[in-house]
């Protein structure tokens, strides 16, 4: 119930939100430089799980307090399995925080659930402008490609997480190259 008041909140109080600016990104870059180094040596594929969740650590990190509610509340919604108001609460937050990647991330991956795989690949991209190494936009892209049917490009994504992380859960997909996707 709780979730629904804070969505129908952002959703009847828009011009709140026009009231105010999020602020820059927080500055993670040589937290991620540091992870990414690491994950690239990771010995064994428990490690390069921790190493996983630390970058997630650092991207479930939106600007501000009102950025991370509604980060909150998309992400809550889609775990009940109310897509369609994630979604909403998500487009607020990417209308808030266009410069913050896990909010467009999220959105995509709302998108892919609800099947609307077209539309969830700009956000996809847009995800990967801002965070080229954002290793679940990387992966998302690739799923979404394969939904399409798009064996190729799909490949290229999965061959991208494999190179930042040789313990991917991808790799299967690039051991199936022989096979369509």
């Amino acid at each position: 119930m709780l979730n629904r008041t804070i969505a129908a909140f952002f959703f009847c109080f828009p011009s709140i939100l026009g009231a105010q600016t999020c602020p820059a990104n927080v500055p993670i870059d040589p937290i991620l430089d540091r992870i990414h180094r690491q994950l690239a040596i990771a010995p064994t594929a428990e490690i390069a799980q921790t190493l996983t969740q630390a970058l997630w650590d650092q991207w479930l990190v939106a600007p501000d307090p009102l950025a991370q509610d509604m980060l909150d509340t998309g992400m809550r919604l889609r775990i009940e399995g109310d897509l369609a108001t994630s979604e909403k609460a998500l487009d607020q937050l990417v209308v808030y925080c266009p410069e913050y990647a896990e909010g467009h991330n999220q959105r995509a991956f709302i998108r892919y659930l609800r099947g609307n795989f077209k539309g969830a690949l700009p956000d996809l991209e847009r995800a990967l402008e801002l965070r080229p190494r954002h290793l679940g936009a990387i992966s998302g892209k690739g799923l979404t490609h394969m939904a399409l049917g798009q064996s190729e490009l799909a490949k290229t994504e999965f061959q991208k997480t494999v190179n930042l992380n040789p313990w991917s859960p991808d790799r299967r997909f690039l051991e199936q190259a022989g096979e369509e996707l």
